[in-house]
């Protein structure tokens, strides 16, 4: 059975960080996909250690175990020294002018949360074969990030002064964000082609990646494979939260949904060998973003492997690893 919540949720995160970190991330997507892919990765990012009046919101929360003692922040305020706490990183594979064009992963954090945090998972992500964009504004309840790092990706494959200059390839844009950014991340599968079309002809979203969402935005409208992922020990975004308020509202596309038996609402900041998420979101991108058979095992077909990871709660439960009706007939 699962704890029941305490009153107030940042102390239920911190009793429950221990356990995300003495069960280190498991399961047959982790032991496939949570470790360096075959590229080497170049990044923008700038991290280090969280500093200004951010840092000491931090270190206190590092002290009680809410937060991993490698999380990374970049120089934005309120983190750093950096006047704006709107910044946007770039990772790629450092040898992408010798490959074909890559796919682009357009994350976006949660509230208040800096786009240094995400360095670990983004630079795994990154050296499986993906451009990746995380951005945040601080805020980041809205897709207005995801727009401006559409805009950005669209702007680096047309400047011929960039690495990345005819190598993103924008027909295979994966939306992705982690709690308001994973909320926001509805909204950005949500917009018509004709939409994405005024920032660039080639542009189109392939699927959706929201991980641990808040339930500020609305399924009805979206219109790419979903995949959304909780974690059974998040109280700050309950499990059931995303899957009964998101659920019910994407019947018309194809969505799978998963819960990690040992995450906390801060796994996809930590290390990759404590990121529950690690793997199987490498399996996502690399299904969605290559058609990768080995990849598409874990959604498709009758045995589908996600419904065999020990990583996620499998017992029949509201948190239970499913998928709905038009996924189940994908083929």
């Amino acid at each position: 059975m699962l704890d029941s919540p305490p009153n107030n949720p940042i102390m239920a995160e911190s009793q429950n960080a221990s356990k995300s970190v003495l069960f280190p991330a498991t399961g047959i997507a982790n032991e496939q996909y949570a470790t360096t892919g075959p590229y080497q990765v170049t990044t923008t990012a700038m991290v280090g250690k969280c500093e200004n009046i951010g840092g000491i919101i931090t270190d206190v929360l590092k002290s009680i175990n809410v937060l991993d003692n490698s999380f990374k922040c970049t120089n934005n305020f309120p983190y750093g020294n950096n006047g704006l706490p709107i910044n946007m990183s770039v990772y790629y594979p450092e040898n992408i002018q010798n490959l074909s064009k890559l796919p682009v992963v357009n994350f976006v954090g949660g509230f208040t949360s800096n786009d240094g945090n995400y360095y670990d998972m983004a630079k795994l992500w990154a050296s499986h074969g993906f451009v990746v964009i995380v951005s945040s504004n601080f805020v980041n309840v809205t897709p207005a990030m995801h727009v401006f790092a559409a805009i950005h990706a669209a702007k680096l494959n047309k400047d011929s002064q960039s690495p990345l200059y005819g190598k993103i390839d924008l027909s295979k844009m994966i939306v992705s964000g982690h709690s308001a950014g994973g909320g926001a991340s509805f909204w950005a599968a949500s917009f018509p082609e004709s939409a994405l079309h005024l920032i660039d002809p080639e542009l189109k979203v392939v699927g959706s990646l929201p991980i641990q969402p808040s339930p500020l935005a609305l399924g009805v409208t979206v219109k790419a494979p979903t995949f959304i992922l909780t974690s059974a020990l998040d109280y700050i975004v309950p499990a059931f939260v995303p899957q009964v308020w998101y659920g019910p509202q994407t019947q018309h596309i194809p969505v799978w949904s998963a819960t990690a038996t040992t995450g906390t609402h801060f796994s996809p900041t930590m290390e990759v060998p404590k990121n529950e998420f690690a793997g199987i979101t490498v399996a996502w991108l690399k299904y969605k973003g290559y058609n990768d058979s080995e990849a598409k095992a874990y959604f498709e077909g009758s045995n589908y492997k996600l419904k065999q990871d020990k990583q996620f709660i499998q017992a029949p439960f509201l948190y239970q690893v499913k998928r709905n009706g038009v996924a189940a007939n994908l083929q």
